[in-house]
């Protein structure tokens, strides 16, 4: 017999799989990153370099539109539309951030400039995370994280 949160992560790894079609999703995003590379190349523009937030944020929404809609079923709409609110908002502020960083050090090198941004994003995302699974797993106890569902692929 199955727990409210074992049938949840079932349903969330389905969707997350449809989404994932045939493992091809990193295929079709690295392409969309090469195409933006190409594209920034070929009109010398430093503007383009901020279609790599929205392709990184574009490349998940279909899952997260999904998992909401499952999320509707198990904890109500309201709980569901919250916890959606609140990883658009951090999505939002993690992809600006990258951005102005991005344009910010494009005068220093390629290592230099990703070193740079790893260092200052990732204990901001580190700390986002853990701040939307603690204030989740107060409302929900059943909450199931991506990195759950990732695994359990």
């Amino acid at each position: 017999m199955r727990t409210e949160r074992d049938e949840r992560l079932h349903e969330l790894t389905l969707a997350y799989m449809e989404k994932d079609v045939l493992g091809t999703k990193w295929l079709w995003t690295f392409l969309l990153f090469i195409g933006i590379g190409l594209l920034m190349t070929l009109f010398d523009s430093v503007l383009l370099t901020l279609l790599f937030p929205a392709a990184f944020l574009g490349s998940n929404l279909r899952y997260q539109i999904k998992k909401r809609q499952i999320l509707e079923s198990y904890v109500g709409e309201k709980l569901a539309a919250k916890q959606w609110r609140f990883w658009l908002v951090q999505q939002v502020v993690s992809c600006v951030a990258f951005a102005i960083l991005l344009v910010q050090m494009m005068n220093l090198s390629f290592w230099q400039m990703w070193v740079s941004i790893l260092i200052i994003l990732l204990p901001i995302h580190l700390v986002s995370e853990w701040w939307f699974k603690k204030r989740v797993r107060r409302d929900d106890p059943n909450f199931v994280s991506d990195r759950e569902v990732q695994k359990n692929i």
